[in-house]
């Protein structure tokens, strides 16, 4: 009977596409949609002027913000009751009356529930004026909009579906095809530690492009080898293909003018070089050699 704010949703595991296409998605983390709730309901406390600018940043420091998310079993879509149960919990009413119990000679009312882990009892014993005040709060505001629909859902999706489906020579509307994916795990992208250690020992940043001198986002790791085939085919650099006309030129000379310095590069089973002392790379800076 405490007010406890909260939301029902009841969302798809997966992605909806304009085509009818439906992809499973695997399970997450609900974590950063936690950390989100809390941001977006203690901004809204602060723009309707319910909440301190002060206090709003107190909470958001707290360890343990008060906030949480439960994502509950998954329903599979042939659950016809599953899915019944779950719609009816959504929009269930906020007390019972079976719970309810009215004594006429002290104008009392008792409310039974499960135990409360905090009071230690499974009862709430109000007088007719608290247990009023207490049912009131439940009650939305006139025109409050109770349920929302959101992108596949939708009232406007629903619509152009139908409306689609009702034009002339549409094709019938069949079950949504249904393609789990809920397994795939993507290739883990290596954190960014590889990028100064290439930085350390090449004294280059594999991340900076060469022309525009702007920063490279990695986007993916490549392993399939028909993929790189196919790449290094569309860029000419396949084995047995014709050389761009960047690498026709003839390679710089490896051995040092007679009588310069000689440039000593380390091998990788050499120990670890001492950049102190050693000319590690010098070479990183030669024209010749970046070109």
């Amino acid at each position: 009977m405490r007010h406890n704010s909260h939301i029902h949703a009841l969302v798809a595991d997966g992605l909806f596409t304009d085509n009818g296409m439906f992809y499973v998605a695997p399970r997450v983390s609900t974590t950063p949609l936690e950390q989100l709730f809390r941001v977006r309901a203690i901004q809204m406390l602060v723009e309707e002027e319910l909440l301190a600018p002060e206090m709003a940043r107190k909470l958001l420091g707290w360890k343990h913000s008060g906030f949480s998310v439960h994502n509950g079993k998954p329903l599979r879509r042939d659950d016809a009751a599953g899915l019944e149960r779950v719609a009816q919990y959504i929009i269930r009413n906020p007390f019972s009356e079976q719970k309810m119990v009215y004594n006429a000679e002290n104008g009392t009312v008792i409310y039974r529930s499960r135990m409360h882990a905090k009071t230690k009892r499974n009862f709430e014993i109000f007088s007719a004026e608290e247990f009023i005040a207490v049912i009131t709060q439940h009650i939305p505001d006139k025109g409050f909009q109770m349920v929302r629909y959101y992108g596949w859902y939708s009232n406007r999706a629903r619509g152009e579906r139908a409306k689609r489906e009702a034009e002339p020579g549409a094709p019938e509307a069949t079950d949504v095809d249904v393609i789990d994916v809920s397994e795939y795990h993507p290739p883990r992208i290596p954190s960014k530690k590889w990028r100064e250690l290439i930085k350390k020992v090449w004294e280059v940043d594999p991340l900076i492009c060469q022309h525009c001198g702007a920063e490279m986002k990695l986007i993916a790791l490549i392993d399939d080898d028909e993929v790189i085939e196919k790449i290094l085919r569309h860029l000419r650099l396949w084995p047995g293909q014709a050389e761009p006309a960047c690498l026709s030129r003839a390679p710089p000379s490896i051995l040092p003018p007679i009588g310069s310095e000689r440039i000593v590069e380390p091998f990788f089973d050499d120990p670890f070089p001492d950049y102190d002392t050693e000319p590690v790379m010098a070479y990183a800076n030669d024209p010749e050699f970046a070109a």
